[in-house]
C-alpha cells in the first residue's frame, strides 16, 4: 500500500505545472517573434529552447511552493517531473523519434535545478 507523503498539496503542484507550460508558450513565442523579425541567426535556437524549459521550470516551481505554503522543494520538484514528462511526451510526437541520452540527462539536470530553486524561492515569497 503506498503512501502520500503528508502536506504535499497536489492542486498546487498542477497550478504550477500547468503555470510552467504557459510560461513556455508565451516565451516560446516572444522568441520565435524576436528570430522572424529580427537579424538574430537561428543557431541561437537550442540555447533559446534550453533557458525557455529552465526558466518556465523554475516559475512554475515557484508558483506551486508559493501556493503551498510550505515543502517547497517537494512541490517544485513535482511541478519539475510533470513538466519534463510533458516536454518529452509533446517532443516525441513533434520529432517522432527519442531523445540522445546526453539531451536527456540535460533536460533532467535543468528540470531538478530549476525546481529545486523555483521550490525553495516560492516557500520564501509565501512567508511575505
Amino acid at each position: 500500500m503506498t503512501r502520500a507523503i503528508e502536506g504535499i498539496k497536489g492542486r498546487a503542484i498542477l497550478k504550477g505545472a500547468l503555470g510552467a507550460i504557459i510560461i513556455s508558450f508565451v516565451l516560446t513565442l516572444i522568441i520565435t517573434l524576436t528570430l522572424h523579425f529580427s537579424s538574430l541567426s537561428e543557431s541561437y535556437i537550442p540555447a533559446l529552447a534550453s533557458l525557455i524549459f529552465f526558466v518556465s521550470i523554475l516559475l512554475g516551481s515557484t508558483i506551486s511552493s508559493k501556493i503551498a505554503g510550505s515543502k517547497g522543494l517537494l512541490h517544485g520538484l513535482g511541478v519539475g517531473l510533470t513538466y519534463l514528462a510533458f516536454a518529452l511526451i509533446i517532443g516525441s510526437f513533434i520529432a517522432g523519434d527519442t531523445f540522445s541520452g546526453g539531451l536527456l540527462a540535460k533536460k533532467i539536470l535543468y528540470a531538478v535545478l530549476g525546481s529545486g530553486l523555483g521550490g525553495v524561492i516560492g516557500v520564501g515569497l509565501a512567508g511575505n
